[in-house]
């Protein structure tokens, strides 16, 4: 018996060696793709820095994102394309380079929306609610990264709350009550921070459930969309309107 023992401890090192040796690699990859998605996130909000200092420098362009319908219905069409091709496609966000494409085209696309929406305050106060939501961004995700919190049972309630938001954003364009805006302001905040801290923790993937490696550009759109929304509901609520 005592032969046996010993002869079962190599056998049982080996296997906590390949235990270990996974899970550096599962590691290793987990972290490869945290650094991926969130430089995707920060190469779209420099496309998207960029539109809005060229629409605060040059007044062409600044007259053109205020202006230009046609750009408008291109720059919509553009964006709602981009959406819609993964629902027919869902593989295409995994094919190089034309994700990278793609998410260059949908954030030139979308950013322009954002742009000529921040040509309507003044410069001054864009800087601020800017300050504010790095700040607001900054702090969500740390807390993202270090809670025990497990956010990433919230899917099915998000949806169902973000259909809420929709339609009561729908409602505006018939109850413009100064109230009633500014609690569907309060709202969505509150919504796309939860969904900021929801996404992030899918993308660390150590709670409950998590992106796949191969989904980082969904994983970076998602984030992206929730900060830029974030950045227009405070935009909202401390933005001064430009009387120009």
């Amino acid at each position: 018996m005592e032969y046996e023992n010993d002869a079962q401890e190599p056998f049982l090192g080996n296997k906590d060696e390949e235990n270990n040796v996974d899970y550096e690699i599962n590691r290793t990859l987990r972290q490869g793709f945290i650094y991926k998605v969130f430089g995707i996130v920060l190469y779209q909000i420099l496309l998207l820095f960029i539109t809005v200092y060229l629409g605060f420098t040059f007044k062409f362009f600044h007259d053109m994102l205020l202006t230009s319908n046609s750009m408008r219905i291109l720059t919509l069409i553009i964006f709602l394309t981009c959406l819609l091709i993964p629902l027919f496609k869902p593989s295409i966000y995994q094919q190089v380079p034309t994700n990278y494409i793609l998410v260059t085209i949908f954030s030139l696309s979308f950013g322009w929306w954002v742009a000529a929406c921040t040509m309507l305050f003044t410069k001054a106060s864009v800087l601020y609610v800017l300050f504010l939501t790095v700040v607001t961004v900054t702090s969500l995700t740390v807390y993202a990264f270090i809670t025990k919190n497990d956010f990433t049972g919230l899917g099915s309630f998000l949806s169902t709350a973000l259909t809420l938001l929709i339609v009561a954003s729908f409602m505006q364009i018939f109850f413009p009550i100064p109230l009633y805006n500014l609690i569907v302001t309060y709202f969505s905040l509150l919504l796309f921070s939860v969904y900021l801290i929801y996404d992030v923790q899918l993308v660390v993937g150590d709670k409950e459930k998590k992106f796949s490696e191969d989904d980082y550009i969904l994983a970076a759109l998602n984030i992206y969309l929730d900060i830029v929304n974030i950045f227009i509901q405070l935009l909202k609520m401390f933005g001064t309107r430009n009387n120009n």
